[in-house]
């Protein structure tokens, strides 16, 4: 069932999933990617980008991850 409310979700949860407005948080440079699979890490942010019907919002601290390049 499809309750009103607000989702959390980790990226990895979200694969296969839809919501009209998603926040991606935490996209600074040396939390994404964090991890040594940076190819892995870069499909895991598209998915999050993706996942979005009608708004994306993005925030970071500092300095942004380099995976936003380009889109911002």
């Amino acid at each position: 069932p499809t309750l009103p409310g607000v989702v959390l979700s980790t990226l990895h949860a979200a694969k296969g999933l839809e919501w009209d407005h998603v926040f991606l948080a935490g996209d600074s440079d040396g939390v994404l990617p964090m991890g040594n699979d940076i190819e892995e890490e870069r499909r895991l942010f598209y998915v999050g980008l993706t996942r979005a019907k009608s708004e994306l919002n993005l925030s970071y601290s500092g300095a942004p991850s380099p995976f936003l390049e380009g889109i911002i």
